[in-house]
């Protein structure tokens, strides 16, 4: 999946429970369950926002540093 189509998905997700789009991350964030497709598009979001799963320690999503790779 693209990040235009995760865009759609989180789009039309919002508009199905009534949340603007930063409450629906906010929600994923902290946890909110929801179906595959929501879930994936959410992790492409935030892998296109710079972020990267580290699941060490239950860190969870964290901003790649730029340390030179």
């Amino acid at each position: 999946m693209k990040i235009k189509g995760a865009m759609t998905i989180l789009k039309k997700r919002c508009e199905f429970y009534g949340f603007t789009f930063n409450e629906l991350i906010e929600k994923l964030d902290n946890d909110f369950d929801d179906i595959n497709s929501v879930i994936v598009a959410y992790e492409v979001y935030k892998m296109d926002q710079g972020y990267y799963w580290k699941g060490i320690n239950h860190q969870g999503w964290v901003k790649r540093e730029n340390d030179g790779r």
